[in-house]
């Protein structure tokens, strides 16, 4: 049985905005109460109180010096609330759109895309794409349900200089009129799924393009963008899960 009451009171701190600027300054290192005081602009009986309930639900606790830390609990708490921040604040975009076909674990680990930005036009989501493609050095590493001609000459390019290109894509792939008519396609460097999960492209520096499905399974493209190397991670571990999960794709085109 879940235990609603312990849950309730969590979720009842952390509904404090100074108690949860004093676990955001505790993550950084142990703090006294005199030095939280001034960081809050409160006084140090306010202070005081914040930092015993947060120590009687577990968040924090007090040193033999007299300051005061984050619990190992606190940060794993604070962890999965990175998540639901990120979520808050792009509340509108995630009524449009899921997560259902992600695997849960990367679901779990939302809260790491804290620091991407978002991009609410279809033609800057491309443009960046083209741009983290003219800079790619290492790899340029896509996860899309269409083969967008939009974008092929700056992957070709890159793929001429030697960098690795990657792509993983559905087993059909819907027919449009943005079709790469003939991508850079070497043996190994394209698998597909059943269906793809999120659209992506990330090269070794940067995420250029993520994009979740909208309710009813289309991509619309809109989606985040970020150097962050937090974000970059999450990506690039999407994009290795579902590469080993992938099956070695065969093309036929014509000259």
């Amino acid at each position: 049985m879940v235990d609603m009451q312990s849950l309730c009171d969590l979720m009842f701190e952390l509904s404090n905005t100074d108690r949860v600027r004093i676990l955001l300054s505790l993550l950084q290192g142990p703090e006294n109460i005199t030095g939280m005081s001034k960081k809050l602009n409160t006084t140090t009986q306010e202070t005081s109180r914040h930092i015993t309930r947060l120590s009687d639900i577990g968040l924090v606790s007090r040193q033999p010096d007299g300051t005061y830390k984050i619990t190992s609990y606190g940060k794993i708490v604070f962890n999965q609330v990175s998540g639901i921040e990120f979520l808050s604040n792009h509340k509108d975009y995630f009524i449009e759109h899921t997560m259902e076909t992600l695997s849960y674990e990367f679901v779990s680990r939302i809260g790491e895309l804290k620091k991407s930005n978002y991009i609410g036009n279809v033609m800057t989501v491309f443009q960046k794409i083209q741009e983290i493609s003219d800079e790619a050095e290492e790899h340029i590493w896509r996860i899309t349900d269409k083969r967008l001609n939009i974008i092929y000459p700056n992957i070709q390019k890159a793929a001429d200089r030697g960098v690795e290109y990657r792509r993983i894509e559905p087993e059909t792939v819907t027919e449009s009129p943005l079709i790469e008519i003939k991508p850079p396609v070497d043996p190994g460097t394209v698998r597909s799924l059943e269906s793809v999960p999120v659209f992506m492209a990330i090269n070794e520096k940067e995420v250029g393009g993520l994009a979740f499905p909208r309710i009813n399974g289309e991509f619309d493209y809109l989606g985040f963008t970020s150097k962050d190397p937090q974000v970059l991670k999450w990506c690039s571990d999407i994009f290795k899960h579902y590469w080993s999960k992938g099956k070695p794709k065969v093309f036929n085109y014509k000259s």
